[in-house]
């Protein structure tokens, strides 16, 4: 099991996510300028810069929110060149299909990693609950994103996906963590599910390896 994690500690992984999104986009944008992704239709090109500038807020919002804590964000740092190729095994900004897939998997990650620092932040007592409220706050948007991403590869790539869960296989870590018999059941498509740090940085960990 996990050990519990301060609200410094959340933070501090929370803003190396925001740090690595927020670097995802902007590589993204630069492709649809002079790259692979081009072709991408203009509403998706919109989308794209309108989601990368939230995760640039996020990294700056989780910044100060560090900083009042005693921690220094300059000292949360990712790669100059994250292997973003460890997603699809394969150029994420190659073409305009696999990005979309790849967002689609680091938005969802994301998602379930804020709700999985719920029970490191009530643990904490009245002050995690103030950090709590700005991570749903983000949490929220980062769900409104994979909503969205599920929409443009949708209308206009053909995907098999909504922007609505249909399936419980389409989320990420949706299982029961805390045993039987429990009231809600984790297993359909009404319920999205959480990822432990552990579980996140298991998943990460190879983007966060130098390319």
């Amino acid at each position: 099991m996990e050990r519990v994690l301060t609200p410094k500690e959340v933070v501090e992984y929370a803003l190396t996510l925001e740090k690595l999104e927020a670097d995802f986009y902007r590589r993204a944008i630069i492709a649809t300028q002079r790259g692979g992704l081009s072709s991408l239709p203009n509403a998706a090109k919109n989308a794209l810069t309108s989601y990368g500038e939230d995760e640039a807020q996020h990294v700056v919002d989780l910044s100060s929110v560090l900083k009042s804590l005693g921690g220094n964000p300059d000292r949360i740092t990712i790669p100059v060149n994250p292997n973003y190729d460890a997603i699809l095994q394969r150029n994420p900004f190659a073409k305009p299909q696999d990005f979309l897939l790849a967002l689609q998997y680091v938005e969802d990650t994301g998602v379930a990693a804020y709700k999985g620092q719920v029970q490191n932040l009530l643990a904490a007592g009245e002050f995690g609950k103030t950090v709590l409220a700005a991570a749903l706050e983000i949490h929220s948007v980062e769900a409104r994103h994979a909503a969205g991403i599920r929409y443009l590869r949708q209308t206009f790539y053909g995907a098999n996906v909504r922007p609505w869960i249909r399936y419980s296989s389409e989320v990420i870590y949706n299982e029961d963590r805390f045993g039987s018999p429990t009231p809600i059941p984790f297993s359909t498509e009404a319920f999205d599910g959480f990822a432990t740090r552990e579980e996140v940085l298991a998943l990460v960990g190879p983007i966060l390896s130098e390319k």
